[in-house]
């Protein structure tokens, strides 16, 4: 009877983990009664920008099929045509709670997968609540499961004393090293290559805990390695993949940090303490990912090429800044004024970062290799 929330950072898996739900269910279905195999209901679709409850729901009840099993005319067999599920189950034109909670409770055993959920309208996470309650009360044999980042949970449970007990809550967080790890050693398997430990350990510093850039800087590292007919992936392989992967980078990260560092003057910072401020993020210990400015010293020093520390009055304007819209915002902080923390707003921004500091010749190669290894 309980329903479920899967949420956290953007870039950790999330939608992978919800593509898979319909095969595991699928799997353990025919384990525990063979003659029911792919007879459950599972349907996923994605949210767009300002959907409402209702605008959803009929997305949902579009994808839903039936099979016309009348039998055909003539001698010859026929394969069953699928037809919407609108043909067969009434479904109101205007859908609200109790007429969606009617509709479903018609198909037991039903699951019900949304994606992307934080981009709908903040009016349907209510509506959803009052779902998810009314489907419990009336012991509906249906799990709805939504998908969505870390936010998405704050809004959904603002009655959270009403659905607790209907919901579960599961947080996904970043991959482990040793997962990350796990990715290039199975590629590596199936490919007939092998990374050195040199290069395993740039991709994964620099993935920060993320698969799809552990995908992208694999994928190229494995390619540049290609191109010289070696079957040995290097640090090299994976500085030279590093142009390729900047340009295959999310075009919303790009733009983000564009205008984050964007200035008209050609001795600006903003570029460097941006840096310093994803490389002390690589290796904050905090686990929510935040940071004060005074680590940032050291490895801004060291960015800027500079014998003596920096001052934070050097640098404090520009993170201020940061977590301004002409900014991007892309660094969000807590705390009181002198003892403000800091984190990246966006965490598919950092690994971008460290890949474009090498390819405008930010930050030497090597000199990076060691500051993401903790060598400050």
């Amino acid at each position: 009877g309980l329903h479920v929330v899967i949420y956290g950072e953007r870039g950790v898996g999330k939608t992978s983990l919800a593509n898979v739900v319909k095969p595991l269910i699928e799997v353990f279905d025919e384990k525990d009664n063979p003659s029911k195999a792919n007879s459950r209901l599972i349907i996923k679709i994605n949210s767009d920008t300002g959907d409402t409850f209702e605008s959803i729901w009929q997305k949902v009840f579009r994808e839903i099929p039936w099979i016309n099993s009348s039998p055909p005319i003539g001698f010859h067999q026929e394969r069953p045509i699928q037809r919407p599920q609108g043909g067969r189950i009434k479904i109101p034109d205007v859908l609200g709670v109790d007429d969606v909670r009617r509709v479903v409770a018609q198909m037991p055993g039903s699951v019900f997968i949304i994606d992307e959920f934080h981009r709908a309208a903040n009016k349907s996470a209510r509506q959803f609540t009052d779902l998810i309650k009314a489907l419990s009360d009336f012991s509906v044999d249906s799990t709805i499961v939504l998908v969505g980042v870390s936010e998405t949970i704050d809004t959904l449970v603002g009655d959270h004393a009403s659905i607790s007990r209907a919901l579960t809550q599961i947080l996904l967080p970043r991959m482990q090293q040793k997962e990350l790890r796990e990715i290039l050693a199975k590629a590596a398997k199936i490919l007939e290559t092998q990374f050195t430990e040199d290069a395993e350990n740039l991709i994964v510093h620099m993935s920060q805990g993320l698969p799809h850039y552990t995908h992208l800087l694999g994928q190229n590292s494995v390619r540049s390695a290609a191109n010289t007919k070696s079957r040995i992936v290097t640090s090299e392989d994976v500085f030279h993949a590093l142009k390729d992967a900047v340009k295959q980078a999310q075009q919303s990260v790009t733009e983000k940090y564009s205008r984050a560092v964007h200035s008209s003057h050609k001795d600006a910072l903003y570029k460097h303490v941006l840096l310093a401020c994803a490389l002390t993020a690589s290796q904050s210990q905090d686990a929510l990912g935040y940071f004060n400015p005074a680590s940032v010293i050291i490895p801004l020093t060291r960015v800027l090429q500079r014998e003596s520390p920096v001052e934070i009055s050097a640098f404090n304007g520009h993170m201020s800044e940061f977590c301004q819209e002409k900014r991007s915002h892309v660094l969000e902080r807590t705390g009181q004024p002198r003892a403000y923390r800091y984190r990246f707003r966006d965490p598919l921004l950092v690994p971008y970062i460290f890949m474009d500091a090498v390819t405008n010749d930010l930050l030497p190669t090597t000199q990076l290799g060691e500051m993401l290894n903790g060598n400050f």
